[in-house]
Order: structure tokens, then sequence, then C-alpha cells
């Protein structure tokens, strides 16, 4: 719940800083998009490399991989990009969070 620290909270303004608060968050966004996240195996023979929008970038597989079974291969593979995407997922919610709370102590708003 927000408590307010001091009162600047105007409802004629709301639109004002609505569009303020989706500009600090589109700007946050956009950076975000540009960042790249990791994720690999335990053994590390699989990794892969996700951007904030959600694409893999890299995909490295070590060579004595190639020998194991397919089906094995391509379970070690999905898991991966599926833990990549936790990775980015996890990262954007923090990104949001804290976009939010800057903007509530801009606001003179604290959570409680």
């Amino acid at each position: 719940m927000l408590k307010s620290k001091k009162n600047k909270f105007n409802p004629k303004n709301s639109a004002e800083l609505g569009q303020r608060f989706k500009m600090q968050l589109d700007q946050a966004k956009a950076q975000f998009e540009q960042m790249e996240f990791e994720s690999k195996s335990e053994d590390g023979g699989v990794s892969v490399v996700v951007t904030g929008r959600r694409e893999i970038k890299h995909l490295y597989i070590a060579p004595e991989f190639f020998s194991e079974k397919r089906e094995q291969l391509e379970s070690i593979i999905t898991s991966v990009v599926n833990e990549g995407l936790i990775v980015v997922r996890e990262a954007n919610k923090q990104l949001t969070d804290e976009v939010t709370r800057k903007f509530n102590e801009q606001l003179g708003m604290a959570a409680r």
C-alpha cells in the first residue's frame, strides 16, 4: 500500500503523470531490450544468450554433445532456452518494479 509523504498528487494532473510514467517505463524498457542474458546447462556444455526482446542471440553446443542421442540433446537445449527466457522475464519484472518505485518516489509516495 502506498503512503503519501507529501500530498503532491492532483487528480487534474493524472493524465500528465500517466504520460510521464509511461515515458520513463518506455525508456527503461528500450534499454532493457538491448541487454543480454545467458543461461547454461549444469555442465556448461550447452549455453544460450537471450536478449531483452526475448530473442536468441547465440546458442552454443559443445562438440561432445553431438555424439549424444538427438532426443537428449533437444531436451537439454529446450531446458537451457526456457531457463534463459525465465531469466529475462524476471529481469523485466524487476525493471518494471524499479521504474514504478522511482516514479512513486518522485511523487512523494513510498511503499508502506
